[in-house]
């Protein structure tokens, strides 16, 4: 008799842990793009005591993406994938980050260098007429949970340079606002 109370209460357990497995799934309910911002920025000044190399400042171009995470208390991976059409030039890029907390105010990021953009514009200085549109994907696992863009559009079916988009820990501005982005999956941040 105990043996078979034993195993109902094993299967009662499992029973248990599967539901709530499937409870807190993660659908398109609960990821949520709230903002797309594109920025010019400058590359940052860290200040240190090497004679002779010195360098200018160039201009970075971050798009930053501010969304939601709700009706779960951890997503333990979510992918964006960023395409980003300059100039007439499509440019893909994508960032896997891990361990996202439930709540509002969660960004992703990510940016490109200056002589990818010198690359992009043919050397021109970087304008808001040359940001023709922003498409951002969330997804997990493959599963489309979210999509946005700057403009309600679809993207064109154009060549693709890719390689353009970095991750922020491949930057100078790798160490800043730490606190701010969440974390990337791999070693950098």
């Amino acid at each position: 008799m105990k043996k078979l109370a034993a195993i109902f209460a094993a299967i009662g357990m499992l029973v248990a842990g599967a539901s709530a497995q499937l409870a807190t799934a993660v659908t398109n309910k609960n990821v949520k793009i709230k903002k797309i911002a594109p920025a010019v920025v400058s590359t940052p000044e860290y200040g240190v005591n090497i004679p002779n190399k010195r360098s200018e400042a160039l201009k970075w171009f971050e798009i930053e993406v501010e969304f939601e995470v709700n009706g779960v208390e951890l997503v333990d991976e979510l992918t964006f994938q960023y395409t980003v059409l300059i100039n007439g030039k499509l440019c893909p890029g994508e960032v896997t980050h891990v361990n996202i907390p439930k709540g509002n105010n969660r960004y992703s990021v990510m940016y490109i260098s200056p002589r990818s953009l010198d690359r992009i514009t043919g050397g021109k200085t970087l304008n808001q007429g040359m940001i023709e549109n922003i498409w951002v994907k969330v997804t997990k696992s493959g599963q489309l949970l979210g999509e946005d863009s700057l403009v309600k559009k679809p993207m064109p079916n154009l060549p693709q340079l890719p390689d353009q988009l970095v991750k922020k820990g491949d930057t100078p501005f790798q160490v800043l606002w730490w606190d701010r982005y969440e974390a990337v999956k791999g070693p950098a941040r």
